[in-house]
Parts: structure tokens; sequence; C-alpha cells
């Protein structure tokens, strides 16, 4: 088959967002399908992480206007200082312009306009030139995957002109339901209206759990399916064989990406810190939590609570250190989220943790069964909540070597089931039913 997939998310970025898509890529051409990805054009940086781009084309197309925008706010969010009295009304001018930049952002961290997750957004001004780049060709099989909502739109469009025989809307984050960002609200009703009309176009939906499928479910029928984040195989093959930690009978929990502040909780596991080091000092000083990624406020919080000493913040990392990491740890923390306000949050990260081999201990709220299904069912790990005596028992018995041995084998051999290859060929089978 011809197949396009339409993503704003590909690598290099280093996300679950970007190895989503590029994990059907990879494993659809290696199958013999003609693969185009069609994506934005993307800044580098350091936390960047390069893979091969061998058997399928990758089209990356800039957004109008951007990048220049980009660089005038990120020189203008710099705290302004005043050099002297004859550069006031320049300060002034600099300061206003501040002052739009701040609030700005503000807006943006609340409704999640601007950031890809709702409307308006600054990739809906590449939409032209990606409806000019896809219109080029005729496609078998269109697959948008958002956020952000706008690939959709390109798909939609590939689809009303006869350009897409078949067309797979991917949520892999939800859009009028998102769990995050409520959205401003006088865009909400054409955020619905547009979200009912793309979706009732599509032939197959897909989403990343079963109860955001049942969301879905109730609002578009029984073409909604569910497509795991899933792990890549393939990428724990190719890291270095050696330890990545020195062997200095440390004991380290490894904590990779993202925290989302008053949505993720690990003060319960600073507790237990605080408390086992009130009662067995000598026991806690051998214990490290390690954070890695987006999280720099873990580390403030453990600092507030008297265990900053047994918490590190390794900022950002390529994946493959953060792999090697996981690998190489001696258990790895899960932070789940409240499922009163986000049930069906079945993040990539702890298919990643499925695979990596050491136990995962899943901490915050403790009452999501989709995150302690996939973990209790693997026999990978403890669902701990916000107990604070049970993770602090856990600890222990970790620390002290009673907890119960996962070797990585066994649990390949258990959780094959959530291989991206599995997905990749699962999602074909689905638009040819």
């Amino acid at each position: 088959m011809k197949i396009l997939i339409v993503s704003s998310f590909f690598p290099p970025q280093n996300s679950i967002a970007s190895l989503r898509p590029y994990s059907w890529a990879k494993y659809w051409s290696r199958s013999g399908h003609d693969v185009t990805v069609l994506t934005v054009s993307k800044p580098a940086r350091d936390e960047d992480s390069p893979l091969p781009f061998d058997g399928f084309k990758v089209v990356e197309l800039p957004i109008p206007f951007f990048s220049s925008l980009q660089k005038k706010v990120a020189q203008e969010t710099v705290p302004i200082q005043s050099k002297n009295s004859n550069t006031n009304a320049k300060n002034l001018k600099s300061k206003v312009w501040h002052w739009c930049v701040t609030r700005f952002a503000t807006i943006q961290k609340r409704y999640g306009c601007f950031s890809g997750c709702r409307m308006p957004d600054w990739r809906d001004l590449w939409v032209p030139s990606a409806l000019k780049y896809a219109r080029s060709e005729r496609w078998d099989l269109v697959v948008s995957s958002a956020g952000p909502y706008s690939v959709h739109y390109v798909a939609y469009k590939l689809r009303l002109c006869g350009l897409a025989d078949k067309w797979i809307a991917d949520w892999r984050d939800l859009w009028t339901d998102n769990h995050i960002y409520p959205g401003l609200p006088f865009f909400r009703s054409a955020e619905a209206f547009l979200e009912r009309r793309w979706c009732l176009s599509a032939d197959v939906i897909t989403t990343v759990s079963e109860p955001l499928a049942d969301l879905l479910r109730g609002k578009y029928g029984s073409k909604v399916r569910v497509v795991y984040n899933g792990f890549d195989q393939d990428e724990y093959e190719d890291l270095p064989s050696g330890r990545f930690f020195p062997d200095d009978n440390m004991f380290r929990i490894v904590y990779t990406g993202s925290i989302y502040e008053d949505k993720q909780n690990p003060v319960p596991l600073f507790e237990a810190i605080a408390r086992i080091y009130t009662n067995n000092p000598s026991i806690v000083s051998s214990l490290r939590v390690l954070f890695v990624g987006h999280n720099a406020n873990a580390k403030n919080l453990a600092d507030s609570m008297g265990v900053g000493g047994f918490v590190e913040y390794q900022g950002f990392v390529t994946r493959s250190v953060a792999l090697q990491m996981q690998r190489d740890a001696d258990c790895l923390l899960f932070l789940d989220f409240d499922p009163s306000q986000f049930r069906g949050v079945l993040t990539g990260k702890i298919f990643e943790y499925l695979v990596a081999g050491p136990p995962i201990i899943s901490i915050g709220f403790g009452s999501d069964p989709v995150v302690n299904d996939v973990i209790l069912d693997e026999q990978r790990g403890f669902v701990l909540g916000n107990d604070v005596a049970k993770i602090q028992d856990c600890l222990l018995s970790m620390i002290e070597g009673r907890s119960k041995n996962y070797t990585k084998n066994n649990c390949i051999f258990n959780v094959q089931r959530y291989s991206r290859f599995s997905m990749a060929e699962r999602m074909l089978k689905f638009v040819s039913e």
C-alpha cells in the first residue's frame, strides 16, 4: 500500500509522541509498504535522539512565521534590567512586551492553546503547505496522529477530495475531552463540531487505552479501536551492554519523563523516605531517587521535605541514556494520575518500564485500574498508591534485597503483545476488516 502518515511529532524529537508514528513507518516499510511521513520542521535540541529513516520518506515542512516568533519570545522572556536612565522608553516597551508574553504563557499553560492541544494553535499555519504537498499524490491509506488536532484536518481534506482511500484518525491525546487542558471557552463549540465531522469521516479511530476508547465509542461507535503506545524491542537490542551505573552498592530508583504539576504526586514517596531516614538512617543512606526529564520541581519538593539529599535531578538526557538508566536501575518509579480526573491515561512510559526489567513501584493515587492491571497482571511490581506505610515497607524490602526478582527475559516473554511491531500490524488489520 501507499501510506501517508501525518504527524507533527516525529524523531529526532525525544518523546513517546514521536516514537508512536515512527514505529508505524518503520514496521510498515519493512513489510513492503510505500510509506511517507509528513511532519513539521523542528529546531535542533540538546535532548534530541536521531533515529534512522531507512525504508521510508520523511517530508518536513516549516510552520510559517513560527521560527522567528519563537526567537522573539525567547529573547523577551529574559528578565529586563535597566542599564541607565537614557533607555527608559526602550525599557518600558520591553517591559510591556515581557508582560504580554508572560500573560500569554499563563493562558497557554492553563487552557492548552498554542501548544498543540487546544484551539488556536501555531500549527494551524502549517496546514496549507501540508495540504499542498499531500495533494500531489493519491494514497491508499492516510494515518493522522493527534495532537495537534490540525493533522486530522489535513487527512480530512484528502479524504474529502478523494485522495485517501482509507483513513485512520489516531487520538494519541484526546481533544475535546483532554484530561489536562480544558480549552478556551469561546473555541469549545468549534472544536466539538470539527472533532465530530472528522471522526465520522474516518474509517477507523484509534486511541491509547480502553477507557479512552470507551469515551470515544460513546460518540462515534464501534469504529474506535485501541492501539497501545507499547515498546520497541529494537531499541533495547541496540543499547550498550555495559552497566550504566557504577557498582557502588547504591540502590537507585529511576523516574524518566515529565511530571505534571498538581496532577502527579511524588509526596508519598518522599514521606516514606523521611520516615526511613528517621528510623533507619544507615539503611536509607544507600538510596538515591533519580529524576530525568521535565520535572525539576520534584527536587525542590524533596528539598522542602528534608530528603533532598536522597533525590537527584538529572535534567534531559538522550533516549538511549534514558533506556539504559531504566534497564540498570534497581527500581522504576511510576507516578499515576488521579483516575477521578484522568481515567484512561496509559502513557508510553509504563510499557518501557515493563520491558526494562527492574520492579516497578506505582505511587500517587493507586486507584486507576488501567495502570494497576497492567503492572499486576504482568507481575511487574507493586501498586502502592499514597499509603506511606506500604511504600516504606516496600522500599525497605527492596533495599534489603527481599523484593521479588524480576528478570528482563521473563518480562519480554510476558509482554510481547505490547510491542510496537504488534501494534503496527494490528492497525493495518483494522482497515482490512
